[in-house]
């Protein structure tokens, strides 16, 4: 067993190799954020930088691993960016019900999704952030544990809802045969968020187990446990929305009106939504005549 605050000796080098790849993938999104005036994206944004200041903190402390303050910093960092991606996911999804005007498939109205469980995920922010700060204070380590496990939990359940109503969603949506037009469509997107949300909860799930098996348990006995049940699980979270980036979808045709294709702008605005199909015509719409065959 390895002396200090880990119970093997932590390899530095593997943690800087995840700051970059953090760091990179941070880089990209915060550029395609600007760029794109995608907004909705901040919370993950922010996600994706304390997770890079995580592996960076895990670096320092892995070549002094007796300092406690290193270690309650980089397990604060790592432990707090999948509620920001949570946020913005849940802010996405609220979007993507307006985009193709269907609010009745959703259980919640759109309007009400990001307050709901937004409220939620704020609250396992701050229980798992109160929770990091205590772990640093030895007579309150335990305390903190605790703590961070409610917010897990608090999280789980939110994020469990929010996966049963993104399946309710795109069922609904699959029987109304709405159209998936473009590379960059509607069910694309949904796929993403079905699959983050699956690997966020994985992730969740892991860490509950981790913490409520303890210090002595089997989870915190090798590091390849936390790199396999977190960080990979988390890297795929912000690698997949690359790929699929929700401004891209919500800039994509959703119809055409004599003649004309009909594009709806990246900052889709919930609570705006037309009573008539699957398209959304408001005055921020901008129009390209059709050249061909759609």
């Amino acid at each position: 067993m390895a002396e200090g605050l880990y119970r093997y000796k932590p390899n530095a080098t593997l943690a800087i190799v995840c700051a970059g790849l953090f760091g990179i993938s941070a880089i990209i999104h915060l550029i395609v954020m600007i760029k794109r005036k995608a907004w909705f994206f901040t919370a993950f944004v922010i996600g994706a930088i304390m997770m890079t200041l995580g592996y960076i903190a895990r670096f320092a402390s892995a070549r002094k691993d007796t300092s406690v303050m290193l270690y309650a910093i980089q397990s604060l960092l790592i432990i707090l960016p999948p509620s920001l991606y949570a946020a913005t996911m849940y802010m996405i999804f609220g979007r993507l019900v307006v985009f193709v005007n269907h609010p009745s498939a959703s259980l919640i109205r759109p309007t009400r999704v990001t307050k709901i469980f937004v409220t939620g995920d704020t609250l396992s922010f701050l229980l798992q952030a109160g929770g990091g700060g205590m772990m640093s204070i030895s007579s309150m380590a335990n305390m903190g544990q605790t703590l961070i496990m409610v917010g897990l939990a608090c999280q789980l359940l939110f994020f469990g809802f929010f996966l049963v109503m993104a399946i309710t969603f795109r069922q609904r949506m699959l029987k109304s045969f709405i159209p998936k037009t473009g590379k960059y469509n509607w069910h694309s997107l949904m796929t993403i968020l079905l699959i983050a949300s699956g690997l966020i909860i994985a992730r969740c799930v892991f860490r509950m187990v981790e913490f409520g098996l303890g210090r002595d348990g089997a989870l915190m006995a090798k590091e390849a446990y936390v790199y396999i049940g977190d960080t990979l699980l988390m890297f795929l979270v912000q690698i997949m929305f690359h790929f699929r980036h929700a401004s891209r979808v919500f800039a994509e045709p959703v119809g055409n009106v004599g003649g004309m294709k009909v594009f709806s702008t990246s900052n889709v605005e919930l609570g705006h939504v037309h009573p008539q199909g699957p398209r959304m015509l408001h005055k921020h719409d901008s129009y390209e005549p059709l050249t061909g065959p759609r």
